[in-house]
């Protein structure tokens, strides 16, 4: 993966307060997409029986991923208008990876789909996100009050 996108996909990755908050990092990036995780720590727990990852957390591994394959390709963040979100098994403590791939780019929209995993490299999660492609100069201008996601 080269060096210039794992470059800029970091750069994405840190102006965002709660990617800071989560203490995400971009692992890989590249053509093939990228790879972000997170360190597990107390805060991320839901239930504290089962000491289970909560699944807002996971969601958000899921459109962060997708959201920025999209970024690498464009070369901007993008807001987020839709996502799925599939859950396949509890998070438990440990470390998550999320790897996010370009399904479609189209002029107006792209779609993404991601996998979250944990340490062991079982499946976690998966989704499918919907992206708004704009312009940068747009990026920095419009009310984006309507879309979510890391792009926003």
């Amino acid at each position: 993966m080269g060096s210039t996108s794992l470059e800029m996909a970091s750069r994405f990755v840190d102006r965002s307060p709660f990617n800071r908050w989560l203490g995400m990092s971009v692992l890989e990036a590249g053509e093939q997409g990228i790879v972000i995780g997170i360190p597990w720590r107390e805060e991320l727990v839901s239930s504290p029986e089962a000491r289970s990852t909560h699944g807002g957390i996971l969601a958000s591994l899921v459109d962060a991923a997708g959201d920025y394959a999209v970024a690498l390709q464009v070369g901007h963040p993008v807001p987020t208008m839709d996502m799925h979100v599939d859950y396949h098994r509890v998070a438990t403590p440990g470390s998550l990876r999320a790897e996010g791939q370009v399904v479609h780019l189209g002029k107006r929209f792209a779609t993404a789909q991601a996998r979250v995993l944990d340490m062991d490299g079982r499946l976690i999660a998966s989704g499918r996100g919907l992206y708004l492609l704009r312009s940068p100069q747009a990026a920095g201008s419009q009310d984006t009050s309507a879309a979510g996601g890391p792009g926003a």
